[in-house]
């Protein structure tokens, strides 16, 4: 008697033994989770005034609600996702559910949650646009002809010129000084901005723009600033009609004058410049002497102090030398420069700790140059081959590929062990 049990219990399908251990405390840590993320959304959604007020108060202005919003929603949707996620697996560790019609609904309810997750989120971040909004016309033209050399600077954004900012500009690799969207300006920009932006001409120069795109009004504008009014040529007018998505560019006529137009600063300020002063300057001393009405561009570099470690004495003041750009790409820049004397390679880049900077394949200090820019010292007259290159850290991509190995690697062996479980 003892032994027919014993065979009845051995002959007992797999499908419905109960689940391992670990398993069910996974399940349990899944329902957990979502019991602290229903919570924590519980408490967003209360305080969800307070959050859009203070947020408003420190700079985000009128996007506060969206953004308190959003994470309200966002909170709620991962919750329930987890919940939903947490009662499917549940199911499917009780032995007589998982081998029936039960498990097999919640096995395709996982997959369904997952993708149905993914559609819903793909519609907020991407959405298909005919290729025909981005076929070339007069306007693109013209700004690449200057490219990488200089920038284009737009002053409006609004309309068609931040559709053109967005989707345009990116795919013709025009390189513009504007953001598409800057909803709360970094702190260094805010303070370059206050401190330069109110001399427009200056600004574009020092960002080493060759073009202005505005609308044609702005004109008068300039025409009434003693400085600015003999400083650009108009090299193109025109209108635009709207399309399927974007505009399409009609060229201005004698009978529909363009409301539009391409100006050209006849003294675009250089992207690469080899500067024969240097002055050490702290932040506030750069941007005081920056701001000043009789400051010109160019004459000398102002260093940040951290970064002015071995700089010898100056020989001199203005521009000197010359720079010519032998190779461009996204975060590989090679310059060959023409020095008489020891000079600052000005370079209108932001200036960031992962670029690094090579002379004659030797590496030279990055340093801060008027308080935003990037410079290096050309320590000695003569021909040099200079490359710029972009090299972030490592360490967050050798951090992301360690997690993908590592579950990798935990699915190779959950299907490894139970291809080698034994059949009863």
């Amino acid at each position: 008697m003892k032994q027919h049990k014993q065979s009845e219990a051995k002959s007992v399908p797999p499908d419905i033994t109960l689940a391992p251990v670990w398993i069910r405390n996974f399940v349990a840590g899944v329902f957990v989770l979502g019991g602290i993320l229903a919570v924590w959304a519980l408490m967003q959604t209360g305080t969800s005034g307070e959050d859009t007020a203070r947020m408003s108060a420190t700079g985000w202005g009128q996007y506060a609600a969206t953004i308190v919003a959003n994470k309200t929603v966002a909170l709620w949707h991962v919750a329930l996702m987890t919940m939903g996620a947490g009662v499917c697996l549940w199911i499917l560790t009780l032995p007589r559910w998982r081998a029936g019609a039960a498990g097999r609904v919640c096995a395709w309810a996982l997959v369904l949650i997952v993708a149905g997750d993914a559609f819903w989120l793909s519609r907020h971040y991407i959405k298909t646009m005919p290729m025909s909004v981005l076929e070339e016309n007069d306007v693109i033209r013209i700004l690449k002809s200057d490219m990488p050399e200089h920038r284009v600077a737009l002053v409006s954004q609004d309309g068609f010129y931040n559709f053109w900012l967005t989707y345009v500009f990116p795919y013709y690799r025009i390189l513009a000084m504007n953001v598409t969207q800057m909803p709360r300006m970094p702190v260094e920009y805010k303070r370059y901005m206050d401190a330069v932006g109110g001399h427009a001409l200056r600004y574009w120069q020092l960002s080493a723009v060759g073009y202005v795109l505005a609308p044609a009004q702005v004109l008068g504008q300039i025409q009434n600033d003693p400085i600015m009014k003999d400083a650009f040529d108009i090299v193109y007018a025109y209108n635009v009609a709207p399309a399927e998505m974007g505009v399409t560019v009609i060229p201005a006529t004698t009978k529909t004058p363009g409301q539009h137009v391409i100006l050209r600063l006849k003294k675009p300020g250089p992207r690469f410049v080899l500067i024969a002063g240097w002055q050490k300057a702290e932040d506030d001393e750069a941007l005081r002497q920056m701001a000043m009405p009789d400051f010109v561009p160019f004459q000398r570099a102002l260093v940040a102090p951290e970064t002015a470690e071995g700089l010898p004495e100056p020989t001199g003041t203005g521009i000197v030398g010359q720079v010519q750009m032998a190779e461009y790409r996204p975060g590989h820049i090679k310059l060959k420069i023409s020095a008489d004397r020891p000079a600052i390679l000005r370079i209108s880049e932001k200036y960031d700790r992962d670029w690094r900077a090579f002379i004659d394949q030797q590496s030279v200090p990055m340093r801060r140059v008027d308080f935003i820019c990037q410079g290096i010292l050309v320590p000695s007259p003569g021909l040099h081959e200079v490359v710029l290159k972009y090299a972030p850290s490592l360490r967050q991509l050798i951090w992301q590929w360690s997690g993908i190995l590592i579950c990798l690697g935990a699915g190779i062996a959950l299907i490894v062990k139970s291809r080698r479980r034994p059949v009863t």
